[in-house]
């Protein structure tokens, strides 16, 4: 319940026009308002906020702000500046991207320019647990809250230290920021949340995960890490005026989620292998993995653009494939850029000169960038864009991946170890759960599976949602002829109670067909030898 007094305490009538605004009579004598706030993490509320940008008030432990869940602007007074005071427990720390002007033991007090700045602003108050990196002119913090130590900011700034080292010379030698803030939250007392994720912002980014061991959990981070850091690129620098004057009542959606959210994501692993942090081999699996991903979730002729102003409404079951198609849409557009350049010139290049154009205050309008980005190329990419970004044309994949020397193959039939089931689902707890036939192939009927079994082990290593695709494909890449399969699951018994049962059985190959499979040509030509030393920075190392 919100409520407003005058500067002699006196209660100022307030009536709740809808589920963001109230209505204050006679605003002119306001002097302070006041309300309580219901953290959403743990609210019983449907359609509650996603973590990673929600809000949590463990007393005494943590407390994650999500300052637009905190905090509002008056009308017509969103670029007024805030100043925030906050009395915090002892000893805790503010983990921001915001600068204090004044720190204490149980006080702190920092500005925000206006209502933007501040939203853009996310704050963890707990014990510190905090690594600072320099990065060429870059200071970067790493702040962790993991109750159960699985997890420090000393080690998760060894691996940000190699990608941010390798993304700052994959950005032309100079991150884009001054400052910048990695907020971690990993769940390690709370009830399993029921969303994961991280969000970007302009100088600080925060992560909502489930706190899992570093073996399980420890690469998903540096992806996740890489692909919120870029964000500082698209769209928090380019973007069109929907995302630079975003409507926080009214959602108002640009056509251009293939940027904002796709070529991120592509930079996030492209930046990876062209600083030699991960080998061709595995980027290659990388983009092998969207397409399969694309091609069987997802509607792989909807126009890009008419899915992104839908995101949020008749095309919300779409959205992810902004991750898949959306990345491999940027893979396809950084080869056809270096072809018709003579290799000269790419997307990287590209997204440079765009944000040379834009940076940080102007925007494009949403109709016009098709259009701008012809200025900056070549007609041919605009055709690129009219046929498989706005059109509804599939993108044909061999086509522009040959110009690398990779083919691409559609289907084929192949002898290889299985896990024994083809398709899972997960539960609140991120945790694998085997599905009904057909799902389960002969190794699984040989393996004993039953439907609702919890996948909690494949050869003693532990799987969830996250790392159930790695440890899969390392665990059967291990198997030779004569082993066995072995598979550790849960399972409730007649009266409810759930067991530990460790199945076995020998492993013996499965005829499997094969769909949308990437790899190197055998005969590769000179041209197509060249194009992939420059993509991949291959030649430079």
């Amino acid at each position: 319940e919100l409520k407003a007094f005058d500067k002699n305490g006196k209660s100022i009538t307030v009536k709740k026009t809808d589920d963001n605004t109230w209505r204050i009579s006679k605003a002119s004598d306001l002097y302070r308002i006041t309300y309580m706030v219901e953290d959403s993490w743990d609210a019983t509320m449907e359609d509650k906020p996603y973590t990673m940008a929600g809000t949590s008030f463990e007393a005494g432990k943590n407390f994650v702000l999500n300052t637009c869940g905190i905090f509002g602007f008056f009308e017509g007074k969103r670029n007024v500046a805030f100043d925030l005071s906050f009395t915090k427990p002892n000893g805790f720390y503010a983990a921001t991207g915001l600068t204090p002007y004044q720190t204490g033991n149980t006080l702190d007090k920092m500005r925000a320019d206006n209502a933007d700045h501040l939203y853009d602003s996310p704050i963890m108050f707990s014990l510190p647990d905090t690594t600072s990196v320099k990065v060429g002119e870059t200071e970067v913090l790493i702040a962790v809250y993991s109750p159960k130590k699985l997890f420090t900011s000393a080690y998760l700034a060894q691996g940000l230290s190699k990608l941010l080292w390798a993304t700052k010379d994959y950005l032309g030698g100079k991150l884009p920021v001054k400052k910048y803030a990695f907020i971690y939250y990993f769940n390690g007392e709370q009830a399993p949340l029921t969303s994961a994720g991280a969000w970007e912002h302009s100088y600080s980014s925060f992560y909502s995960m489930p706190e899992l061991p570093v073996e399980q959990l420890g690469k998903t981070m540096i992806d996740i890490s890489s692909h919120e850091f870029f964000h500082i690129v698209t769209p928090l620098t380019i973007s069109s005026r929907e995302i630079k004057e975003f409507n926080f009542n009214e959602t108002v959606l640009s056509k251009h989620l293939w940027l904002y959210e796709g070529s991120t994501e592509y930079d996030s692993h492209h930046a990876q292998v062209w600083g030699g942090l991960i080998t061709p081999d595995q980027f290659l699996e990388v983009l092998e993995d969207k397409i399969k991903n694309s091609r069987t979730q997802y509607n792989d002729t909807l126009p890009f653009t008419t899915m992104s102003v839908a995101s949020a409404g008749k095309y919300a079951d779409q959205y992810n494939n902004v991750y898949e198609k959306g990345a491999l849409i940027s893979a396809c557009l950084d080869l056809l850029l270096l072809d018709q350049s003579g290799l000269q010139y790419s997307f990287k290049n590209l997204k440079h000169d765009l944000g040379v154009k834009y940076g940080k205050d102007k925007y494009f309008m949403d109709e016009d960038l098709f259009a701008e980005i012809e200025k900056l190329t070549w007609p041919q990419v605009t055709s690129y864009f009219m046929n498989y970004v706005q059109g509804n044309k599939a993108i044909p994949y061999e086509q522009y991946f040959a110009l690398a020397g990779v083919d691409y193959v559609a289907k084929e039939t192949v002898s290889e170890y299985s896990i024994g089931v083809d398709k899972m689902k997960r539960n609140a707890s991120l945790e694998m759960l085997v599905e009904a036939d057909p799902s389960v192939n002969a190794q699984g009927v040989a393996l004993g599976y039953k439907k609702n079994d919890v996948l909690w082990k494949l050869g003693g290593t532990e799987i969830n949602v996250l790392n159930i695709e790695k440890v899969a494909a390392d665990y059967l890449a291990s198997l030779k002829e004569g082993d066995k399969i072995s598979a550790t699951v849960k399972r409730k018994n007649a009266e409810g109670k759930e067991e530990v049962l460790i199945l076995s059985a020998p492993a013996k190959k499965q005829l499997k067909t094969r769909e949308h499979v990437l790899r190197w040509s055998k005969n590769p030509t000179d041209e197509q030898i060249k194009l992939k030393n420059k993509w991949l920075n291959i030649s430079c190392r």
